[in-house]
């Protein structure tokens, strides 16, 4: 019979030649062989084989327990490697949502500058047409007077030649016997020359005696006083349905009548919140059947609080909004 050939390593194989040494010896010496070759033989064999097996056993399960320790390593090692990776995408996501927060950041800067451009463009925009049309104004203006000194500007804390256009218009198509100003300067003057054409008279209403001063030396100066009367009206309280305000004094109003155009650019709207409103309750009952009224610097906020209570209060009265330079709300009333 023949036994088929067992691999193993060289110290396996050195093991399991000693072990069949080690049995055929003792086979020798118990006199085995010789009563019973083949049974004695077949022992031996059987004997070796079986050491020689479990030899190659204990080879296996010694590499097999260094295969345990290498893939015990390796299992280490895939952990601290996932543990990096996700390290680095926990990182990543923090960088990507990082920089998504800095491009969010920067888009809304670039539109919150992109506002204020506009913006600016549009304020710059509207500045170069209100220029253009203050200048068509004042060459208007300009073509209808033959001044006797030089002009007071226009425009600032002066009426501007976009708010006097239209009313020296209405003065010309309508000859108003009285102009009442609330408050008095540069437009005292260039009323005062259309109304030399109209026949007119201009009462000028002044509640600061230096400026009303002021007002009288420059109506003189062009030869005006015949015409523009400055008054000086100091600011006193003036009270209905429960509200109080600082208007000029009622002595100022004295001999005035058919009053055919108010324009009201004053008290000033530092003496008191809606400060023009007392002119139309005070001044329309002397006022003429045919008037119109001339609110200026009617985009303020008090100022147009003050032009929307006139339209409730004088039904009567026909308001019209202007855009202008500070804003101008016109009320008129025609009856023929």
């Amino acid at each position: 019979m023949r036994v088929p050939p067992v691999r193993c390593s060289s110290r396996s194989a050195l093991l399991s030649a000693g072990a069949v040494q080690a049995a055929l010896a003792a086979a020798y010496g118990l006199g085995a062989i010789g009563q019973r070759p083949f049974l004695s033989l077949f022992s031996v064999v059987a004997t070796a084989t079986v050491l020689a097996v479990f030899a190659r056993t204990g080879a296996i399960l010694r590499r097999t327990d260094r295969n345990t320790d290498r893939i015990q390593r390796l299992h280490e090692e895939l952990y601290r490697v996932e543990r990096r990776t996700a390290s680095w995408e926990e990182l990543g996501e923090s960088r990507h949502e990082e920089c998504l927060r800095a491009v969010s950041d920067s888009r809304a800067r670039m539109e919150q500058e992109f506002r204020l451009v506009e913006k600016r463009f549009s304020s710059l925009d509207r500045a170069v047409h209100d220029t253009h049309a203050q200048t068509e104004a004042f060459v208007d203006l300009r073509a209808l007077v033959q001044p006797r000194a030089p002009l007071p500007a226009l425009g600032g804390w002066a009426a501007s030649a976009g708010v006097l256009r239209p009313m020296i218009g209405w003065i010309l198509d309508n000859g108003p016997k009285t102009i009442v100003e609330c408050g008095s300067g540069s437009s005292s003057v260039w009323l005062g020359y259309i109304a030399e054409r109209t026949g007119s008279a201009v009462v000028a209403l002044e509640h600061d005696a230096d400026h009303a001063r002021a007002t009288r030396e420059l109506v003189r100066a062009h030869g005006l006083s015949d015409v523009v009367e400055v008054r000086l009206a100091p600011l006193e309280e003036w009270e209905s349905g429960g509200e109080t305000w600082r208007w000029y004094a009622r002595d100022a109003l004295a001999g005035l009548a058919e009053i055919g155009l108010i324009f009201v650019d004053g008290p000033p709207g530092a003496t008191g919140p809606t400060a023009r409103y007392p002119a139309l309750p005070l001044l329309l009952p002397l006022c003429a059947e045919t008037v119109a009224v001339f609110l200026d610097d009617a985009a303020r906020e008090q100022d147009r609080a003050v032009s929307d209570r006139w339209a409730a209060e004088f039904p009567e009265l026909v308001r019209s909004r202007h855009r202008g330079e500070k804003g101008l709300d016109t009320f008129m009333r025609s009856r023929t």
